[in-house]
């Protein structure tokens, strides 16, 4: 009785302090997301902007961050992932134009092989994705797309490109720019 006695004991200050440390590392948690994401804003875009023009939309499970300079819409940004990655999932930030074309992305997290297919990640890769529109082959040289993929990462390579592609449809059927 004794040893059960000490085990609740135990356990129950064990909870108490993983409670605890919890509630104080949520907002710390959610404030650093935060300024991931507007620091990825900020690197897919090639142009500098307001901070404060950036609307935040909710359409489902997608968000999109509009951006608008002198009352127009000057490009979109779109948060996707793909389940595909050979380490799992991948998400992403993908910059869009208002006519579907890419501008940047950013890689949010991931779990691809360092050294392989972490190189998602890494400018060379991703510099082919610029300016790609929505009507190019969204597919990797492999299977005869446009995309080069990166040797021995095909299934990473895969992975981004159909996060990509995905961001690209979200945001052409939110905002009506396909085939433009």
């Amino acid at each position: 009785m004794k040893g059960v006695l000490v085990l609740t004991v135990v356990g129950f200050i064990s909870a108490v302090l993983l409670v605890t440390v919890n509630n104080y590392t949520v907002a710390p948690i959610a404030a650093a997301k935060e300024k991931a994401k507007t620091k990825a804003l900020q690197e897919i875009f090639d142009f500098k902007f307001n901070l404060k023009n950036i609307k935040q939309v909710q359409k489902a499970e997608t968000t999109f961050y509009e951006i608008s300079a002198d009352g127009k819409l000057k490009t979109i940004a779109v948060e996707t992932s793909s389940d595909e990655g050979y380490g799992g999932k991948i998400s992403i930030l993908v910059g869009i134009t208002p006519t579907c074309k890419v501008t940047g992305y950013k890689i949010l997290s991931h779990n691809e092989t360092p050294g392989l297919g972490d190189k998602i990640t890494k400018e060379k890769f991703k510099q082919q994705f610029k300016d790609a529109d929505i009507n190019a082959d969204w597919r990797v040289k492999k299977d005869g797309g446009f995309v080069d993929e990166i040797t021995a990462a095909t299934i990473s390579s895969r992975a981004a490109t159909n996060a990509v592609k995905k961001a690209l449809d979200l945001v052409s059927d939110k905002y009506g720019c396909r085939g433009n």
